[in-house]
Parts: C-alpha cells; sequence; structure tokens
C-alpha cells in the first residue's frame, strides 16, 4: 500500500510540474530568427608553437631516474612510476585491472630495466604503453 502511495504522489508531482513548465514558457521565433541574422561568424584557430613543443619535451627528459626507481619499489603495483615517466593516467587504472601489473610482474621487470639503464631512461619517459621496454 505503501509503494503505491509513493508511485501516485510522483505521478502527481510530476504531472503537476509539468503542466505548470508547460504553461509559463513559450518560444519567440521572431526573436530567435533576430538572433541568427543579427550573428557574426567567426573562425577560431590553434596553432602549437615549437617552443611549446620544446618545453614539453625539455620537461619530459628532466625526469630523475632515482625518483621513478623509488617510486616503482614502493609503489609499483599502481603504475605511479610510469605516471611520473609522462605516460597517461590511464596506466593506473590498467594496473589496477591486472592486478599490480600482472600480479607485480611487470613493475618488477620495470624495476630491473630501469636499474640497468639507471643512466639514460630517456627511452622509457613518455611511454604509454603498457609494458615500456
Amino acid at each position: 500500500m505503501k509503494k503505491l502511495l509513493a508511485v501516485l504522489s510522483l505521478a502527481l508531482v510530476f504531472a503537476s510540474t509539468s503542466a505548470y513548465a508547460s504553461s509559463n514558457y513559450y518560444v519567440n521565433e521572431e526573436a530567435v530568427q533576430e538572433v541568427f541574422n543579427n550573428s557574426v561568424e567567426t573562425e577560431t584557430t590553434i596553432s602549437i608553437t615549437e617552443d611549446f613543443l620544446y618545453n614539453q619535451n625539455a620537461q619530459l627528459a628532466e625526469k630523475n631516474a632515482l625518483v621513478a626507481i623509488l617510486l616503482d619499489f614502493f609503489l609499483g603495483g599502481w603504475g605511479i612510476h610510469r605516471v611520473y615517466l609522462g605516460g597517461r593516467p590511464a596506466l593506473i587504472l590498467i594496473y589496477f585491472i591486472t592486478c599490480g601489473g600482472i600480479f607485480g610482474i611487470v613493475p618488477l621487470i620495470d624495476l630491473i630495466v630501469m636499474a640497468i639503464n639507471f643512466d639514460d631512461i630517456s627511452a622509457y619517459v613518455g611511454n604509454d604503453k603498457f609494458i615500456m621496454w
């Protein structure tokens, strides 16, 4: 009985608000047409300069290998080290879905690869692939 009363009251509220809304609002077609007739057409262009790309690449190149290794050691199962290296944040979701990067195997191999290539980790910076090596 309570469910029936709740459904009836919701139906009554919906019917009263829809009747109220439809009776108070109208569209002035002439005003709409006047707005379109008086409008000005514009064109927007976006240009990416070489300076912007250079600065973005320079920021990615400045990644510290020790920070990446420490992030991988402590938070490797979440993929935080990959986002630090310039990967997209969706990698965190992929690491979560695969139970910490295939049960921790991918972060362990990432750790070993970054430790071996400690002097130059530029090959792993900005890499969006799940397996970065």
